[in-house]
């Protein structure tokens, strides 16, 4: 089911491979590049491949300088298309620290390399604001963002047939249904969805690269994880590392000035009303750009806590915000 670019890909990255070249391996048989039989005679009939002799009951083939022009030419094509690294970078800076994962993902994306990432973590540690910025620097159809908890095997099916994106996000990949799951293995390893539906069978062979975000890893299985080439486990923030996340991220992405996000930052995670999407909340909430109306949002936020722990937490934290202080400002 491989095109025949992807068959000669596959074949010159055999050939020039220099681990297989110092132990004298360069000629190549068909299974090996995905390719038939038939698949083969057809190059060979287009003088894209040549026998380069048999052993036993094996052909071994090698590309000709036509099909590695060919190869060049598409190459040369999809680099036109590609995104830059500096332009993907550029968003992840959203993203406050965790710059050696942001170059794995910015080197992945901009190569256009077959690598799948799973980031794990906590709630509102980095995951889905990456998965974000990722998207704003690949903008759809070359990217397409999936949601665990809304996408079934038929829809995510139908997407990659209609849509064939280059990368696919997939934020709370640990609340699909197995049967997605079942999908993503085979784009995963092979690049291959296959579909049957009232007896009839489609497919369709793509080079999608998968990043997705999950909370914990315990629930996939073993074959699920393999897919991965890269599995960062992103540590709770401490209070310093969300007060400083809350105002890279309300300072840049939302214009809120950099002493009011701050005080947010420290309101929402000392009173613990969530995680950084509730600072961003909070912003959103806020009428003007003062400690009062931080404070306003923050009051109507501890009034309606749903927990049963919503009292004694009102009681414990309301003098803490009685007056809000910045510098420059006086109680």
């Amino acid at each position: 089911m491989a095109s025949d670019i992807e068959i000669l890909m596959k074949a010159r990255e055999k050939e020039d491979d220099p681990r297989r070249s110092k132990m004298g391996w360069k000629s190549w048989e068909f299974y090996t590049v995905g390719a038939t039989k038939d698949d083969v005679k057809r190059l060979v009939d287009g003088g894209y491949v040549v026998v380069d002799g048999r052993r036993g009951s094996l052909t071994k083939y090698l590309i000709t300088d036509k099909a590695r022009k060919v190869i060049w030419a598409n190459e040369m094509e999809q680099k036109f298309k590609a995104i830059p690294r500096e332009t993907i970078m550029g968003s992840l800076d959203l993203v406050v620290g965790f710059d050696d994962i942001k170059e794995v993902l910015a080197d992945t994306v901009s190569s256009r390399r077959k690598m799948n990432i799973l980031l794990t973590g906590p709630p509102a540690c980095a995951k889905s604001v990456l998965l974000d910025a990722l998207r704003e620097a690949v903008p759809a159809p070359q990217s397409y963002i999936a949601f665990g908890s809304r996408t079934s095997a038929a829809g995510l099916s139908d997407m990659l047939f209609d849509t064939q994106p280059e990368l696919l996000l997939f934020d709370e990949v640990d609340k699909c249904r197995s049967d997605a799951i079942s999908v993503l293995l085979g784009l995963m390893e092979k690049g291959e969805v296959i579909e049957t539906k009232s007896n009839r069978t489609r497919g369709i062979k793509l080079r999608t690269q998968v990043i997705a975000a999950c909370n914990r890893q315990d629930k996939f299985t073993p074959e699920f994880l393999s897919r991965f080439a890269f599995k960062p486990h992103f540590p709770e923030y401490t209070r310093q590392e969300f007060i400083d996340v809350v105002v890279g991220m309300l300072d840049r992405a939302e214009g809120c000035p950099p002493e009011v996000a701050r005080l947010i930052g420290v309101q929402v995670y000392d009173l613990g009303l969530g995680d950084v999407r509730a600072a961003r909340g909070v912003w959103q909430m806020m009428h003007d750009s003062t400690p009062e109306e931080v404070n306003r949002v923050i009051r109507l936020n501890l009034k309606y806590l749903p927990d049963e722990q919503a009292e004694i937490k009102r009681k414990t934290v309301s003098k803490k915000i009685a007056i809000a202080r910045l510098p420059g400002f006086m109680e």
